[in-house]
């Protein structure tokens, strides 16, 4: 990380990391503990194909390893896709719970119709 472009986009990068994690504790509602939960269980996933590519890479370009920059990058770039798909579980987990909460409430007429008012007398001519 030399120029100043650089160092912007691994920052930038970083933030990308901790926005996709972010998310709410299904008991609390509390980001930060939803936020740490998210993390700690996509860490070892990320580690590992963090791990993988960097492997890979090495074996491409003669054993060498890459920066340490670049590393993180990698790390942050996998998260990102990590975070991603473990916010999309976590969603369709809350919706098949309100779902399964709105098939437990009975169904009325009036939840079809709300301005259907049965009291008011209906006269044929």
């Amino acid at each position: 990380m030399e120029t100043l472009r650089e160092k912007v986009t691994f920052i930038l990068t970083a933030l990308a990391y901790l926005l996709f994690h972010l998310g709410m504790a299904p008991d609390s509602g509390s980001i930060f503990k939803g936020t740490m939960m998210a993390l700690l269980h996509t860490l070892p996933y990320e580690i590992g194909f963090t791990y993988i590519i960097v492997v890979f890479i090495r074996r491409t370009s003669g054993n060498r390893w890459p920066p340490w920059n670049r590393v993180a990058r990698i790390f942050f770039t996998v998260g990102i896709i990590a975070g991603f798909m473990y916010n999309l579980y976590g969603i369709g987990a809350r919706e098949q719970r309100r779902l399964k909460q709105l098939k437990k409430t009975p169904t009325t007429l009036s939840s079809f119709r709300p301005d259907d008012n049965r009291t008011v007398p209906l006269y044929w001519a």
